[in-house]
């Protein structure tokens, strides 16, 4: 996963910016593909009411990453209240079912 904190792309100073991402494209082969479905949820470490958000994707040495720009506001994000920022920390967890692999014909 990748965390922006203070944004990426059109969420920058405004959201915070949440991505699934490949972790090592070199050990794919050229044009080969994995088709993912996902759910990532920064955990409300409080109240339990846990922001998600969910994709399918087919991810690739030349596509590596897919999630949410706009994820959650920063001013949300950062109040006490909603219990994601507890003592310097937030908790994401992502659930993730590999449904298709495509590789190229040889």
């Amino acid at each position: 996963m990748q965390l922006y904190p203070r944004g990426k792309r059109i969420g920058m100073g405004t959201h915070l910016s949440l991505f699934l991402a490949l972790g090592d494209s070199t050990t794919f082969s050229r044009g080969s593909k994995v088709y993912a479905e996902f759910t990532i949820r920064i955990l409300d470490q409080v109240q339990a009411r846990h922001v998600s958000g969910k994709g399918n994707y087919w991810f690739s040495a030349s596509s590596q990453e897919s999630g949410w720009s706009k994820y959650i506001s920063l001013p949300y994000f950062m109040l006490p209240s909603s219990g994601f920022l507890v003592k310097d920390s937030c908790l994401v967890e992502a659930e993730v079912t590999v449904l298709g692999i495509a590789k190229p014909l040889q």
